[in-house]
C-alpha cells in the first residue's frame, strides 16, 4: 500500500497559529473588556459623588454659605466635570480599542474555521481515497487467491 494509514493535514502548522492568535486576540480583548468597566464603574462614581454634592449644597441653600466654601463648591465642581470629561474621553478610546480587537478576532476566527473546513474536507477525502486503495488491494488478493485456486484445480486435473 502507498499510503500510510494516518492522516497528515500539511497546512496544521498555520492552523496551530491561527488558534493561538485567536487565544491571545481573546486574552487582549479580556483585558480591554476589564479596562472598560472599570473606567465605566469610575465615570458612574464620579457622577454619583457631583450628584451628592449637588444634593449637598442644595439643601445648605437656607443656611447662610461662606464665599470660601462656596468657591471651594465651585472648584470642586470644576475638577470633577473635567475628570468627568476625561473619564468619557478615555471610555471612547478603549470602546474603539474593543472594537478594533473584536474586529480582528473575528477575522482570526474566520481563517481558523476555514482552515478548519478544509482540514475536514480534506481528511475526508483521504478517508475515500483510503478506502478505494483498501478496496482495491483486497480485489487483488481474492483474484489471486482465486487464479490460484484455478492454477491448483488445473494441475491436479
Amino acid at each position: 500500500m502507498g499510503q500510510s494509514g494516518k492522516f497528515h493535514f500539511k497546512l496544521q502548522p498555520l492552523l496551530n497559529k491561527e488558534r493561538i492568535y485567536e487565544e491571545e486576540c481573546v486574552g487582549r480583548l479580556r483585558d480591554i473588556q476589564g479596562l472598560f468597566m472599570n473606567e465605566k464603574n469610575e465615570l458612574e462614581n464620579l457622577k454619583k459623588s457631583k450628584l451628592d454634592s449637588q444634593s449637598l449644597l442644595s439643601s445648605r441653600k437656607n443656611q447662610v454659605i461662606a464665599s470660601d466654601e462656596l468657591r471651594t463648591y465651585e472648584d470642586y465642581f470644576l475638577n470633577i466635570g473635567y475628570r468627568i470629561d476625561a473619564s468619557k474621553s478615555r471610555i471612547q478610546e478603549i470602546s474603539t480599542a474593543m472594537n478594533t480587537v473584536q474586529e480582528e478576532l473575528v477575522e482570526i476566527i474566520k481563517k481558523r474555521k476555514g482552515l478548519e473546513k478544509l482540514r475536514d474536507r480534506w481528511e475526508e477525502e483521504y478517508k475515500i481515497e483510503l478506502e478505494l486503495v483498501l478496496n482495491r488491494e483486497m480485489d487483488d488478493i481474492a483474484m489471486t487467491k482465486f487464479s490460484n485456486k484455478l492454477v491448483t484445480e488445473n494441475d491436479q486435473a
